[in-house]
């Protein structure tokens, strides 16, 4: 992958203090062992998605800007998923209809809202960049989001169908 050709030279440097600064600047100073795991994480994922984008200096500066502000609101959307995975973990074992619908509304409430923050941002993005290099970043972009989802998925049960059964 690029990364591993910028591996070791300045501009993989200059890269990383970039994004751990304003990686600070969007979560503040870490006050645990987990926000300072998150700030690596988005320090990390901020470096691959700019190795990979290719872009000039003031078209980087640009969607760096806009990147940051866009993941910081992608966060809050991350935020409201975990909230929902709790509550699921909370009850996936005595799913009634009533929580099991609370819980559909809230996850495609969510959805929409992801949804409606990733057509904001391709037309800010579409200002500062060719469209083509939008259709990049959202497939990096989806990529990581990929990649969690299966992660995540793979640590959910799924809900007993005998719930499902006896509702019926």
């Amino acid at each position: 992958m690029m990364l591993q050709k910028l591996e070791g030279s300045n501009m993989m440097k200059k890269i990383i203090a970039g994004t751990l600064i304003s990686s600070m600047a969007l979560f503040a100073l870490p006050n645990n062992e987990l926000e300072l795991a998150l700030i690596s994480k988005a320090a990390q994922k901020k470096a691959v998605v700019l190795s990979n984008m290719e872009l000039k200096d003031e078209t980087k500066e640009k969607f760096g800007k806009l990147y940051d502000e866009y993941q910081l609101k992608l966060m809050k959307h991350r935020l409201d998923e975990i909230t929902l995975i709790a509550d699921y973990a909370k009850n996936y074992t005595n799913m009634t209809d009533e929580n099991s619908d609370k819980l559909i509304t809230e996850w495609t409430t969510v959805e929409e809202a992801e949804l409606a923050l990733k057509k904001e941002y391709m037309e800010k993005f579409k200002k500062v960049m060719p469209s083509a290099k939008v259709i990049r970043y959202f497939q990096i972009e989806n990529r990581f989001q990929l990649l969690r989802e299966a992660k995540t998925a793979s640590q959910i049960p799924l809900a007993p169908a005998a719930a499902q059964a006896a509702s019926k």
